[in-house]
């Protein structure tokens, strides 16, 4: 699974099994098959669990979801994407042991930087990753690079630590622990550091920073359920935030307190009646110039923060009133499918200038939303949980016959995304900069009144 398992399944995540490489087709029709045939053949168990530390999605809801044989009516009864995402700090762990390639057993993969555009996402360089078979008796540990891109100017990232540790028993499986484990730590970072300068009100500062170390953990692992000889898989999410600010470096800073992190747990059973979602939602307190504003929990999980400040070369009774900054936690989107679980969380929703209120069809949700300590867990067992014994390998047998190619209408299957999608990210900013613009230049307008 690439590191932007955040930005591929945060819309849409459900209980189904994890995407894995599609049988690939043998050069020659009559050569060998792509996997051994006597290799030891597991029971169905998957799982997988992303975390990150921060998602930036630019015009959320603008685009239609695109997905690889659905229908045109199918694919508008999905919910739509983001224009542009780019996630920061991500660490991602799976287990599938029906992968057929036994290198994608389990993966742990922790990655400074994933984006995707019109809901593609290219793999990008600098990430740490260890994938089993083989076994990895120790975990992988080191220094994240960021690749360069046009985005510097808008994103900065303090230090950067990953660590990754993936590991498979070639006779047991996953009876190992962890199965996949992945970490990512950041020293600090900024985002949409472009905030135009107006006297007064902003002063060119940015609109998140997170001063503080932060960090992201996603682990799958066996656990034992009392009473039964068979496993549970589970799907751990967890992030650790100590504070967030708000307008960075303006008149109208705000600060957010994370007085309790976030962990999101998808356990799955093998029986529908016993396999569960738990999510401890976070704590958040909000203030302004040391005044507290409100406070978000699972109780009050959304807060308005309008943004205002003086004219310039006006009095300080005379305000302009930009927007508004959104904010909104403990959003859980849990779904079942039998034994399988999955669920989305996000630790803050941060969403500059709503639209809901402009009642106008068509329109993005809002300009910007800013997702911090986003969460995707999944968890599959085979019936009656995973039972840990040694496997045999299967009896010789023919290779399967490779599947005919696509004839008639048929769609052929999509091309990898190319260099040039990353030719549309500044577009997409520039644009988002512009109607910053022109929203700040039409409320500082004077507003005539209407003769009686």
């Amino acid at each position: 699974m690439p590191a932007v398992v955040l930005l591929a399944l945060g819309p849409v995540a459900g209980a189904a099994p994890p995407p894995t490489t599609p049988v690939p087709s043998p050069v020659d029709p009559n050569g060998p098959g792509i996997s051994d045939p006597n290799a030891p053949r597991f029971p169905p168990l998957v799982a997988d669990a992303g975390t990150g530390l921060g998602i930036i999605r630019v015009l959320p809801g603008a685009v239609q979801t695109n997905s690889p044989g659905l229908t045109d009516e199918d694919e508008k009864k999905l919910p739509k994407q983001a224009a542009g995402e780019l996630g920061l700090g991500l660490a991602s762990a799976q287990v599938n042991s029906q992968a057929v390639q036994s290198f994608e057993r389990a993966i742990a993969e922790s990655s400074p930087f994933g984006f995707a555009v019109n809901g593609r996402a290219p793999r990008l360089p600098g990430s740490l990753a260890q994938m089993a078979i083989p076994d990895n008796p120790e975990p992988l540990s080191g220094g994240l690079t960021p690749p360069a891109s046009p985005l510097d100017a808008l994103v900065k990232l303090g230090l950067l630590q990953g660590s990754v540790h993936a590991r498979w028993d070639e006779k047991l499986g996953p009876c190992v622990e962890p199965i996949a484990d992945s970490r990512t730590s950041l020293a600090s970072l900024s985002a949409v550091n472009v905030l135009p300068a107006i006297p007064g009100l902003l002063n060119g500062g940015s609109l998140l920073r997170l001063p503080d170390t932060l960090s992201a953990r996603s682990t799958v692992r066996l656990v034992d359920v009392p009473g039964r000889q068979g496993k549970a898989v589970q799907a751990t999410s967890t992030v650790q935030v100590a504070s967030i600010q708000l307008l960075a470096g303006t008149p109208g800073e705000v600060r957010i307190d994370v007085v309790s992190a976030p962990k999101l747990v998808a356990t799955s059973t093998g029986d529908a009646k016993t396999s569960t979602v738990k999510y401890e939602a976070p704590v958040l307190r909000v203030s302004r110039g040391g005044k507290e504003l409100g406070k978000l929990d699972a109780a009050a999980p959304k807060l308005d923060v309008p943004v205002s400040g003086p004219l310039p070369g006006a009095d300080a009774l005379k305000l302009l009133d930009i927007g508004v900054l959104r904010l909104s936690i403990a959003q859980v989107n849990e779904k079942r499918d039998g034994a399988a679980v999955g669920a989305v969380a996000r630790l803050l929703d941060l969403q500059l200038l709503p639209t809901d209120a402009l009642k106008l069809p068509g329109l993005p949700t809002s300009l910007v939303q800013i997702s911090l300590g986003e969460q995707v867990v999944r968890a599959a067992a085979p019936a009656g949980g995973y039972v840990c014994k040694a496997i045999t390998p299967a009896p010789s047998s023919p290779a399967p016959a490779p599947a005919p190619a696509p004839q008639g209408k048929e769609k052929p299957p999509p091309l990898a995304y190319t260099n040039a999608a990353y030719q549309t990210v500044p577009l997409l900013w520039t644009g988002m900069i512009l109607l910053l613009c022109g929203v700040i230049v039409v409320a500082a307008l004077p507003r005539r009144r209407q003769r009686g």
